[in-house]
């Protein structure tokens, strides 16, 4: 997945689908902070957020790819905003501009 050992999967980690409740959860538990309702408003707005099925019209995130979505938001330690972030972070496409 990457480069970086601190974006591993845990030696306990176990895969299934989760709800936008449990999903939020574990975002957070790996330090990405995501309520159940800016996950919904990121899916139904925006395309760069962690990939979901639907059962129905409920959503369910796999947990392998929520949490590979969780560890690119986030950024190396840095002391400086001039700072690069790291490299394996792809950067998103700024909005698109207006004419």
């Amino acid at each position: 997945m990457s480069e970086h050992p601190e974006d591993a999967l845990p030696a306990d980690f176990t895969d299934g689908l989760l709800d936008r409740r449990e999903a939020s959860a574990y975002l957070a538990s790996i330090g990405v902070r995501r309520t159940p309702k800016t996950l919904a408003k990121i899916y139904s707005t925006r395309d760069d957020g962690p990939p979901c099925i639907h059962h129905g019209r409920y959503p369910r995130y796999p947990k392998r790819k929520l949490h590979e979505w969780g560890v690119r938001q986030l950024s190396a330690v840095r002391s400086s905003p001039r700072q690069a972030p790291r490299a394996s972070i792809e950067q998103a496409p700024g909005p698109a501009s207006f004419r």
